[in-house]
């Protein structure tokens, strides 16, 4: 009883301390929690510019019309591309992890640090798949982020959003996160997102995510959005995942892979429907390559995958997380439904493929091929 009462007056002390601030004390102690935060990470973020150059081209049927109409008559000119985005330092000599999307394809990639200083970059790796890249600078003594971890991450958390949306260095919004573990998207091969409500817009692609403890805990990557502007909805990669594959695009360049040989595609409604599958269920073999583990196993373009290591396949996400799992050596049973005419009929036969997995193939130039 004497145990129970002392409880009861902690509780009540310390609501009445808490009841003792006035409500501009709370807002304004929550309003310093963000600018600490800020202040902290902003350092540490980059804006990043790029220069694409996509070549011209002349038609050769009218080639020959040149000596009538002049030379270039029927050709176009090499274009020049810019573009904007922002990155991360997790590295005092100079490396900072992006979207892949930014720095893609491009001839020149500029990096501002601060208000002055602006450094030319190098790619030291990619990983198109995640849409995650390390971009390199010939500099030391630059301020790391410090990395916090995405799995602690609760729904309803404040977060910050800090990066260089439409080319404006180095603003800072706020929300909160909305969700965790975002699949199938239809944004990147392999998806786990965390959603927020934080403002942003074209620009803050490979930015910063961070607590109110100013740490990074996600990379923000795209918005669901039909204007092309803020709505409400951002998805940014989690900072346990980019962790992990940044380190391997430091050390190897890529991020090694387990890889089937399958390009995916989704099932119609009709498809769904003769296969005799509820919405949402099934993968389509939209393609895939010659003697890759899905060829080997007897896979057909056109079949149907249902299942995979006996767990119902609602999306992509199932079979990139089990691929992910098993390891870049490991196994895989997929069941599948294969769509068969006999005349005018057409039948659903049921089947299953054990696949090898074999690491992700690259060719020369360090590319990695569609699909998974």
């Amino acid at each position: 009883m004497r145990r129970a009462w002392l409880v009861a007056a902690a509780v009540l002390f310390g609501c009445g301390m808490v009841c003792a601030q006035t409500p501009v004390e709370i807002a304004t102690a929550l309003s310093e929690a963000f600018s600490q935060a800020a202040d902290l990470a902003k350092p540490s973020v980059a804006n990043i510019s790029t220069t694409t150059i996509i070549p011209g081209r002349t038609d050769p049927f009218f080639g020959a019309f040149e000596r009538f109409f002049g030379p270039g008559s029927f050709s176009t000119p090499d274009q020049e591309v810019r573009s904007l985005g922002s990155g991360v330092v997790i590295r005092e000599d100079g490396y900072i992890v992006t979207n892949n999307h930014v720095v893609k394809g491009a001839q020149s990639i500029v990096v501002a640090l601060g208000e002055d200083t602006e450094l030319s970059a190098t790619v030291k790796g990619s990983d198109p798949a995640s849409d995650l890249a390390v971009i390199k600078v010939d500099a030391t003594g630059l301020k790391p982020v410090a990395w916090g971890d995405s799995d602690a991450l609760r729904v309803g958390e404040w977060v910050i959003a800090i990066g260089s949306p439409n080319g404006l260095r180095y603003s800072v919004t706020a929300g909160i996160v909305s969700a965790k573990s975002r699949r199938d998207v239809g944004i990147a091969t392999y998806e786990d997102f965390i959603q927020t409500d934080a403002t942003i817009n074209p620009g803050n692609s490979g930015g910063a995510l961070i607590n109110l403890r100013g740490e990074l805990i996600g990379i923000p990557t795209a918005i669901m959005s039909k204007s092309g502007g803020y709505e409400g909805v951002g998805f940014a990669i989690p900072s346990n995942t980019a962790a992990t594959i940044t380190k391997a695009l430091i050390e190897q360049g890529r991020y090694p892979r387990g890889w089937v040989g399958v390009i995916p595609a989704a099932v119609s409604r009709r498809w769904a429907e003769r296969a005799g599958l509820g919405e949402d269920q099934g993968l389509l073999v939209g393609r895939l390559y010659r003697d890759s583990p899905a060829d080997k196993a007897g896979l057909q373009p056109g079949d149907i995958l249902t299942k995979c290591n006996g767990q119902t396949i609602t999306g992509l996400s199932v079979l990139v997380q089990a691929i992910g799992a098993a390891g870049t050596n490991g196994a895989l049973q997929l069941d599948y439904i294969r769509l068969e005419r006999a005349g005018n009929r057409i039948t659903a036969r049921r089947g299953t493929a054990q696949l090898q997995i074999v690491p992700q193939p690259v060719d020369n130039e360090g590319r990695t091929p569609q699909g998974i």
